[in-house]
């Protein structure tokens, strides 16, 4: 048996023996992983808000949180409320002006009611003059930098340059304009609010109130098991 010391490195070549070295991995530069860090990050952070989402979209038929019946001072709108539901996944009945529902037993769920009546009026202004649109489809989605945001697919392409977004009259923070597609990005203190509010603005704007409509009471009927 030779007695020669094994060479701790391939002679030549790349690392699997002699021949042509391959090309060096994407994250062998400490720029590469710099770059990432915001998008680890963020996504740690998110998470949690994340965890809110699933649940809430995947209760459909098997919510087993509080029963509550919602109020409101009228039936307008009780077919688009039920289309924003069904973006939920939370189902519920009507029985005249009051809506019996069920809740996914998930943090900051006392806030549903006040999203279903919101009206969803999403405004576009480019240098001062209101920007026609129509949407095609919304969604929430997490952006590069690591944001909830509602995501609009426009009809036709917006803008690029000066392009402001309000919601119900409230000043909207866009995070990209991308052709057709337009991105409103969410932040608030808590992950769980934040992946919340993205969730309430898609839905909203997919479904606009048809008439304006007020939550005159939230009677709680039956305590969540857990």
């Amino acid at each position: 048996m030779s007695d020669a010391p094994i060479p701790l490195h391939p002679p030549e070549g790349g690392p699997d023996g002699p021949g042509p070295a391959g090309p060096p991995s994407p994250f062998s530069s400490p720029r590469s992983w710099m770059l990432m860090v915001p998008v680890i990050f963020g996504s740690m952070l998110l998470l949690s808000g994340l965890g809110w989402f699933i649940a809430v979209r995947n209760t459909a038929g098997v919510a087993n949180g509080p029963k509550v019946d919602v109020t409101f001072d009228s039936t307008c709108a009780a077919v688009v409320i039920g289309d924003r539901l069904a973006e939920y996944g939370l189902p519920g009945t009507w029985e005249g002006p009051v809506l019996h529902l069920t809740l996914a037993g998930t943090p900051g769920e006392d806030a549903v009611p006040a999203a279903l009546a919101a009206p969803g009026k999403l405004a576009l202004v480019s240098e001062g003059v209101e920007v026609p649109f129509e949407v095609l489809n919304a969604a929430f989605s997490i952006s590069l930098q690591g944001a909830p945001v509602a995501i609009f697919t426009m009809k036709k392409d917006l803008p690029a340059g000066d392009l402001h977004a309000t919601l119900d009259g409230a000043e909207m923070e866009i995070e990209s304009v991308n052709g057709n597609e337009l991105m409103l990005a969410s932040r608030a203190e808590t992950s769980v609010e934040a992946v919340r509010n993205a969730t309430d603005w898609f839905v909203q704007v997919k479904h606009p109130l048809p008439c304006d409509v007020r939550v005159l009471s939230v009677v709680q009927t039956v305590i969540s098991p857990r």
